[in-house]
């Protein structure tokens, strides 16, 4: 080794090389099992870097399903990811495509290279950070732990108001507006304080649509793969490069619609929903692990909701909850063993009635019948029930034809117009009581029945 040349300055040379290497590089990417890779530049990066964002890797997607779907453990953080790939994609379709005359007047100072790259940037945010503010599990218990007024969408508002992410906004030159990211993230049919732009608007509907947005076609392909299902498997390349800006015949706003060749990856995405929502998302044994988490939840924490300051509110995860769980569980004498029992020990309560159309046909009130007799037969702590009532988005999206017109997507595919809805209604009841009361819930459902019958 040359002389005054020790391992000790060829390692800080190495480091410090590394180093500079790794500021002068502008562009990253992740490899991710739905999109091929995910890419970002710096700005990014540090976002992703940031305490909040990081916290998403404790976060899971599908809250307990991975207790149903072994494979159901992926987080927000990779979902994130993925609809910031997505976001940006649907972008850069819909912007280089053909646009009418009448759409280029009306958004004449976005199309501005220098604007449309700003505003490229904020939806790429948007859809990055969207999800930060959400309680750990995800939805499992939203409604119900946070005060009235607050859900994960206000949360996020917060965190990007105040933590090092609006710093890391404003740090770069051109800055990014954090309001900007927020009107763009929080989708606008829940916000009741602002009124966003036509142009805000078309942004917020790329990234939280119902039909088309980045948000839905992410975690529908991401929780069927990670669950292991065929049902939310569609054709994102087609549908994105089908996407198209119109201007919406109802109300005179520009909106997006798709070309009537990528009508069937529409279509796939919409039974894909469907399928996901009937068949995971409102699994009973998934719900009634929310249930049990809600429960346990609501008496640990103090006066049993999540704080509203955003410091606290992100020092909490799944592991910290987890731990909470198990610490109940491993303690007979723990006030909360039993609930923890019913997670952790897996005496989840057990199902002795769903809903099915033909029982609500005849009798409209079978439901909330059977939770009046189960609670009075075995007790109310000894019962739980869910419900979902019935939902049909209407999917009011435009197809462009051969010839350019533009036709309602229900007067042109079937499927679209006959989706059915879905309405879920579950009984549950203590493990020890389920061979006692299946039995007995059937005999009450098929008397009830025949009573309604006879009204």
């Amino acid at each position: 080794m040359p002389e005054g040349i020790t391992w000790a300055k060829i390692s800080t040379l190495l480091i410090n090389g590394a180093v500079s290497y790794s500021m002068a590089k502008t562009r990253h990417e992740v490899r991710d099992p739905i999109h091929g890779f995910v890419h970002f530049g710096n700005l990014e990066r540090s976002l992703i870097d940031s305490v909040p964002y990081q916290r998403l890797r404790e976060i899971h997607q599908l809250a307990m399903s991975y207790e149903v779907y072994p494979g159901a453990c992926h987080t927000r953080f990779e979902h994130c990811l993925g609809v910031m790939e997505v976001a940006g994609r649907i972008f850069d379709s819909v912007f280089t495509a053909q646009l009418s005359d009448q759409i280029r007047d009306r958004i004449s100072d976005e199309l501005q290279p220098n604007h449309l790259e700003y505003w490229r940037t904020v939806l790429r945010l948007a859809a990055l950070l969207h999800d930060i503010g959400h309680l750990p599990f995800s939805h499992a218990a939203e409604k119900a732990l946070l005060p009235e007024g607050w859900d994960h969408e206000r949360m996020t508002a917060e965190i990007l108001r105040n933590s090092e992410i609006k710093q890391i906004l404003e740090d770069p030159s051109p800055s990014v507006k954090v309001e900007d990211v927020i009107d763009v993230a929080w989708d606008f049919r829940k916000r009741k304080d602002a009124r966003l732009t036509p142009w805000k608007t078309l942004l917020n509907e790329i990234l939280t649509g119902n039909t088309f947005g980045a948000d839905r076609i992410d975690y529908l392909l991401r929780d069927s793969y990670h669950v292991g299902v065929p049902y939310g498997r569609i054709d994102p390349l087609r549908l994105i490069n089908g996407l198209r800006l119109i201007l919406d015949p109802d109300n005179g706003e520009i909106a997006l619609g798709v070309d009537k060749g990528s009508i069937h990856a529409a279509e796939a995405l919409l039974l894909a929903r469907y399928f996901m929502y009937v068949q995971v998302y409102f699994h009973d044994v998934r719900r009634i692990y929310d249930i049990h988490l809600k429960d346990f939840l609501a008496e640990v924490l103090p006066e049993g909701k999540f704080p509203t300051d955003w410091q606290a509110y992100v020092a909490i995860t799944d592991s910290e909850i987890l731990n909470n769980l198990r610490k109940s569980f491993s303690d007979p004498n723990d006030k909360l063993h039993v609930l923890a029992t019913r997670v952790v020990g897996r005496r989840h309560f057990r199902t002795v009635y769903e809903l099915v159309s033909p029982h609500k046909n005849a009798c409209p009130t079978i439901l909330g019948d059977v939770i009046k007799y189960c609670e009075e037969t075995f007790g109310a702590e000894n019962v739980r029930s869910d419900y979902y009532p019935p939902k049909s988005e209407q999917n009011l999206f435009w197809v462009i034809t051969d010839g350019g017109s533009l036709q309602r997507a229900s007067e042109i595919s079937s499927v679209v117009a006959n989706l059915p809805t879905f309405e879920v209604g579950l009984v549950f009841v203590d493990p020890n009581l389920k061979n006692e009361a299946k039995p007995k819930v059937d005999e009450f459902v098929r008397k009830r029945l025949d009573e309604a019958q006879n009204e």
